[in-house]
């Protein structure tokens, strides 16, 4: 007769805030992160292991980083960005989160902005001449330029507005082509940077410097999209006559 193996007990709650630190980047709250555990042990199927860190990392990545991450000076951007940002300096190489609440695609006008836009909404993305249409979780990054929006014989480069978990805001730019970025990309999304250049208040972002994490906050996705499209649509048309 097989006895049954009593279940693993939990990680600590600082295991896991030193794991989700050092392996993620992510330096969440500690009352954050208590209240994330007592959510997810509650559930009907409780994770473990490497599945509870996953879903604690997911939900990190869901959230506003000004209330869920810490907000310490060396996690986050200079206090001197943007206004009194020296002519040029670098960000440390340890890692700064950041979320993105901000994009506008600089190599393009206002009409393919707003045509884009639509098309990220319906699932769509352009690849050279033709609309492909995504299926959820697929990875689209493997054959275009990193950006999702290569059209024949163009490059699409953007500006992000980029938050840290101080609230601090500062414009990044696109030097070359960052995988994940694009227009369509989620509000709210986190970005790790390393080591970027700071040119006159404006952060460069290259492939080397800034990766993806991933994540998506629905609220503040839901008032981008709406305010963004509005205001694309009234320049490309004119203001909506009421």
């Amino acid at each position: 007769m097989l006895v049954p193996t009593p279940s693993q007990p939990p990680p600590s709650i600082d295991v896991l805030l030193e794991i989700l630190s050092t392996q993620h980047h992510l330096h969440a709250r500690l009352s954050v992160l208590r209240t994330l555990l007592t959510a997810l042990q509650s559930s009907a199927h409780p994770p473990t292991g490497k599945a509870l860190v996953q879903s604690l990392k997911f939900r990190l990545l869901a959230s506003d980083i000004t209330l869920s991450l810490q907000p310490y000076a060396n996690l986050c951007l200079p206090p001197t960005l943007p206004a009194k940002a020296p002519v040029s300096s670098t960000l440390p190489n340890d890692g700064i989160i950041v979320q993105m609440l901000d994009i506008h695609d600089i190599s393009s006008s206002r009409s393919d902005a707003l045509d884009r836009l639509e098309m990220a909404e319906r699932g769509e993305v352009m690849r050279g001449r033709e609309v492909i249409r995504v299926v959820p979780g697929e990875d689209n990054t493997a054959n275009d330029t990193g950006s999702g929006e290569a059209r024949a014989g163009t490059r699409s480069m953007h500006k992000l507005l980029l938050e840290d978990a101080a609230g601090r805001r500062v414009w990044g730019f696109e030097l070359e082509p960052v995988v994940g970025v694009k227009v369509g990309m989620n509000i709210g999304a986190k970005m790790l940077l390393r080591g970027c250049t700071v040119a006159r208040g404006v952060v460069l972002l290259t492939a080397a410097t800034a990766t993806v994490l991933g994540g998506k906050v629905e609220a503040m996705q839901a008032a981008w999209m709406e305010g963004r499209k509005r205001a694309l649509r009234e320049a490309v048309e004119g203001p909506t006559k009421t």
